[in-house]
Protein backbone atom coordinates (compact mmCIF):
# COMPACT_ATOMS: atom_id res chain seq x y z
CA UNK A 1 0.00 0.00 0.00
CA UNK A 2 3.01 2.58 0.48
CA UNK A 3 4.26 2.13 -2.45
CA UNK A 4 1.41 2.55 -4.32
CA UNK A 5 0.66 5.89 -2.40
CA UNK A 6 4.33 6.50 -3.35
CA UNK A 7 4.19 5.75 -7.23
CA UNK A 8 0.63 8.20 -7.18
CA UNK A 9 2.49 10.81 -5.39
CA UNK A 10 5.71 10.82 -7.37
CA UNK A 11 3.66 10.54 -11.10
CA UNK A 12 1.63 13.48 -10.38
CA UNK A 13 4.00 15.09 -9.30
CA UNK A 14 6.43 14.54 -12.14
CA UNK A 15 3.38 14.81 -14.43
CA UNK A 16 2.15 18.53 -12.56
CA UNK A 17 1.36 20.61 -15.39
CA UNK A 18 2.00 24.75 -14.26
CA UNK A 19 2.07 27.90 -16.13
CA UNK A 20 4.08 31.10 -16.20
CA UNK A 21 2.05 34.09 -17.47
CA UNK A 22 3.63 37.62 -18.36
CA UNK A 23 1.34 40.29 -18.59
CA UNK A 24 0.11 41.98 -20.80
CA UNK A 25 2.36 39.50 -23.37
CA UNK A 26 0.03 37.03 -22.27
CA UNK A 27 -2.98 38.65 -20.55
CA UNK A 28 -5.76 36.89 -22.94
CA UNK A 29 -4.15 33.98 -23.02
CA UNK A 30 -4.27 33.96 -18.84
CA UNK A 31 -7.62 35.31 -18.16
CA UNK A 32 -8.89 33.29 -21.02
CA UNK A 33 -7.35 30.04 -18.65
CA UNK A 34 -8.81 31.57 -15.27
CA UNK A 35 -12.35 32.06 -16.68
CA UNK A 36 -12.03 28.87 -17.98
CA UNK A 37 -10.82 27.26 -14.89
CA UNK A 38 -13.51 28.92 -12.52
CA UNK A 39 -16.21 27.82 -15.12
CA UNK A 40 -15.36 24.05 -14.93
CA UNK A 41 -14.78 24.17 -11.08
CA UNK A 42 -16.23 20.96 -9.88
CA UNK A 43 -16.85 21.62 -6.21
CA UNK A 44 -14.91 24.29 -4.65
CA UNK A 45 -13.48 27.96 -5.39
CA UNK A 46 -11.57 29.96 -2.91
CA UNK A 47 -10.30 33.69 -4.08
CA UNK A 48 -7.79 35.88 -2.13
CA UNK A 49 -7.76 38.60 -4.02
CA UNK A 50 -6.88 42.85 -2.73
CA UNK A 51 -9.06 44.09 -5.91
CA UNK A 52 -11.45 42.22 -8.00
CA UNK A 53 -13.31 44.20 -11.04
CA UNK A 54 -12.57 41.64 -13.99
CA UNK A 55 -16.11 41.32 -15.80
CA UNK A 56 -15.02 38.17 -17.47
CA UNK A 57 -14.06 36.11 -14.08
CA UNK A 58 -17.60 37.67 -12.74
CA UNK A 59 -19.47 35.80 -15.20
CA UNK A 60 -17.51 32.67 -14.60
CA UNK A 61 -17.99 32.68 -10.83
CA UNK A 62 -21.96 33.21 -11.42
CA UNK A 63 -21.76 30.20 -13.66
CA UNK A 64 -19.96 27.94 -11.19
CA UNK A 65 -22.03 29.42 -8.32
CA UNK A 66 -25.25 28.84 -10.26
CA UNK A 67 -24.38 25.33 -10.86
CA UNK A 68 -23.61 24.74 -7.36
CA UNK A 69 -19.97 25.04 -6.43
CA UNK A 70 -19.07 26.81 -3.51
CA UNK A 71 -16.98 29.68 -3.78
CA UNK A 72 -14.91 31.62 -0.77
CA UNK A 73 -13.70 35.09 -1.75
CA UNK A 74 -11.26 37.27 1.01
CA UNK A 75 -10.82 40.89 -0.40
CA UNK A 76 -9.31 43.58 0.93
CA UNK A 77 -12.16 45.84 2.83
CA UNK A 78 -10.99 49.42 1.63
CA UNK A 79 -11.15 48.14 -1.81
CA UNK A 80 -14.66 46.05 -2.04
CA UNK A 81 -16.37 47.13 0.93
CA UNK A 82 -19.09 48.85 -1.54
CA UNK A 83 -18.76 49.93 -5.48
CA UNK A 84 -15.71 51.61 -4.72
CA UNK A 85 -13.18 51.38 -7.87
CA UNK A 86 -15.91 49.46 -9.41
CA UNK A 87 -15.42 46.24 -7.69
CA UNK A 88 -17.38 43.20 -8.35
CA UNK A 89 -17.48 41.99 -4.86
CA UNK A 90 -20.41 43.21 -3.96
CA UNK A 91 -22.35 41.73 -6.44
CA UNK A 92 -20.53 38.39 -5.70
CA UNK A 93 -21.58 38.70 -1.76
CA UNK A 94 -25.50 39.00 -2.70
CA UNK A 95 -25.38 35.08 -4.72
CA UNK A 96 -26.04 32.16 -3.57
CA UNK A 97 -22.76 29.83 -2.96
CA UNK A 98 -20.70 32.98 -2.58
CA UNK A 99 -19.40 33.74 0.73
CA UNK A 100 -17.00 36.76 1.32
CA UNK A 101 -14.75 38.06 4.26
CA UNK A 102 -12.98 41.32 4.09
CA UNK A 103 -10.10 42.35 5.57
CA UNK A 104 -7.50 44.77 6.36
CA UNK A 105 -4.04 44.10 6.93
CA UNK A 106 -2.91 43.34 10.09
CA UNK A 107 -1.39 46.40 11.86
CA UNK A 108 -2.71 48.10 14.89
CA UNK A 109 -3.30 51.83 15.22
CA UNK A 110 -5.73 53.69 12.44
CA UNK A 111 -3.94 52.41 9.80
CA UNK A 112 -4.19 48.74 9.67
CA UNK A 113 -2.50 48.36 6.01
CA UNK A 114 -4.20 46.01 3.40
CA UNK A 115 -5.40 42.62 2.48
CA UNK A 116 -2.47 42.45 -0.59
CA UNK A 117 -2.61 38.72 -1.40
CA UNK A 118 -3.49 37.47 -4.78
CA UNK A 119 -4.13 33.65 -5.08
CA UNK A 120 -6.59 31.17 -6.21
CA UNK A 121 -7.54 27.56 -5.33
CA UNK A 122 -10.27 25.80 -7.34
CA UNK A 123 -11.40 22.28 -6.16
CA UNK A 124 -8.19 21.56 -3.93
CA UNK A 125 -6.21 20.58 -7.03
CA UNK A 126 -5.43 24.02 -9.11
CA UNK A 127 -3.69 26.92 -7.71
CA UNK A 128 -2.80 30.44 -9.43
CA UNK A 129 -0.74 32.93 -8.28
CA UNK A 130 1.09 36.11 -8.91
CA UNK A 131 1.13 40.07 -8.94
CA UNK A 132 -1.49 40.84 -10.86
CA UNK A 133 -5.03 41.75 -9.12
CA UNK A 134 -8.08 40.44 -11.26
CA UNK A 135 -8.64 44.16 -13.12
CA UNK A 136 -8.66 44.93 -16.86
CA UNK A 137 -5.51 46.99 -16.51
CA UNK A 138 -3.36 44.11 -14.78
CA UNK A 139 -3.98 41.65 -17.79
CA UNK A 140 -3.88 44.31 -20.72
CA UNK A 141 -2.12 47.40 -19.24
CA UNK A 142 0.62 46.65 -16.73
CA UNK A 143 3.50 44.31 -16.68
CA UNK A 144 2.69 41.47 -13.99
CA UNK A 145 3.28 37.74 -13.44
CA UNK A 146 0.69 35.07 -12.92
CA UNK A 147 1.52 31.43 -12.14
CA UNK A 148 -0.77 28.25 -12.41
CA UNK A 149 0.09 24.90 -11.10
CA UNK A 150 -2.18 21.88 -10.84
CA UNK A 151 -0.11 20.14 -8.26
CA UNK A 152 -2.29 19.33 -5.43
CA UNK A 153 0.87 19.12 -3.01
CA UNK A 154 2.01 22.69 -3.57
CA UNK A 155 -1.83 23.97 -3.75
CA UNK A 156 -1.84 22.09 -0.05
CA UNK A 157 0.01 25.17 1.35
CA UNK A 158 -2.16 27.86 -0.10
CA UNK A 159 -5.28 26.20 1.57
CA UNK A 160 -3.65 26.55 4.49
CA UNK A 161 -2.47 30.05 4.28
CA UNK A 162 -6.44 31.04 2.99
CA UNK A 163 -8.02 29.24 5.85
CA UNK A 164 -5.74 31.42 8.18
CA UNK A 165 -7.53 34.37 6.37
CA UNK A 166 -10.64 33.13 6.25
CA UNK A 167 -11.24 32.36 10.48
CA UNK A 168 -9.32 36.16 11.03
Amino acid sequence: MKTFLFLILFVSSVFARDTLYFLPEDGDKAENKIAHIFKTAHYEIKIAMYTFTNKKFLKALKSAARRGVKIKIIADYDSNKNQSYSSIVPQLKKLRNIEVKLLTGAGRGRYKGIMHIKFFIVDDRIVGFGSANYTYSAFHKNYEILYINDDWTFTRKFTKIFDKLWIK
